[in-house]
């Protein structure tokens, strides 16, 4: 775990300024969230959950917020033909095994790296979004169910979140753009397919059910996030013990 700390401390440290545009791209979701939220449950509570009112909603938390897990204004995201013809994050790994260096080990410090990058623009996220929507919402739940509505998807961001590392280090360049540009239509998709399927957003439903029981909704949030950290952690391992680099 020492030797995985390191490394990926190494490697953030170098990105500080990559590190500073993620958090300012997170206090800007912050923000519109919150501004997107108090908009649709301020107002006619039912009458307002039209698509066009809560879909923005639903895309910044379920589609962007866990790619704060990445590094999204490095050079590696910045430019497409960098990322396809150079392949960086390859050189990266061919640079850890050229030094021995066991996948245990490099697995763990992509996680860390990951969960550096997710935790400081997560902390800058969720700030900005309760200095912004606080007064406005305290009227529609209590301390604890608003504490709980924010677990639960800082509890999502932090699971799925590992997939960031995984696609970085266990595929290519080409695959990462690839599930870039297919994942987000079909996220697009299972929002509207949840929408008509049960005539409400997705973030109601959670707030409905992480209001239902505040303690409850913490826990289980907390265990997710474990859960999809650990879960990637081990896929991420498996790929790198069988993947071969050219």
């Amino acid at each position: 775990m020492r030797d995985a700390c390191r490394i990926a401390w190494n490697e953030l440290k170098h990105k500080y300024i990559a590190l500073l545009a993620n958090v300012l791209f997170s206090a800007l979701i912050g923000f519109f969230l919150a501004h997107d939220m108090v908009r649709a449950l301020v107002g006619d509570e039912r009458g307002s959950m039209q698509p066009g009112v809560s879909f923005p909603v639903d895309l910044w938390l379920i589609a962007v917020v866990p790619t704060l897990g990445a590094l999204a204004f490095s050079r590696e995201y910045l430019s497409f033909s960098y990322l396809v013809s150079e392949e960086p994050f390859l050189k990266r790994l061919r640079f850890f095994r050229m030094w021995a260096i066991p996948p245990k080990v490099i697995a763990w410090s992509r996680m860390l790296y990951m969960m550096m990058c997710l935790g400081t623009s997560l902390l800058v996220f969720v700030s900005v979004f309760v200095a912004s929507s606080w007064s406005a919402l305290l009227g529609k739940l209590s301390v604890a169910e608003y504490a709980a509505f924010v677990f639960v998807w800082i509890g999502y961001a932090f699971a799925v979140s590992g997939i960031n590392p995984y696609l970085e280090f266990g595929t290519n360049g080409k695959a990462i753009l690839i599930g870039a540009f297919t994942g987000l239509p079909l996220i697009v998709a299972a929002i509207l397919t949840f929408y008509s399927h049960f005539g409400q957003p997705v973030y109601l439903w959670v707030f409905e059910w992480a209001r239902g029981n505040p303690p409850v909704a913490m826990i289980l949030s907390v265990l997710v996030a474990v859960l999809g950290v650990a879960g990637f952690y081990r896929a991420l391992i498996y790929r790198l013990a069988r993947k071969d680099l050219p």
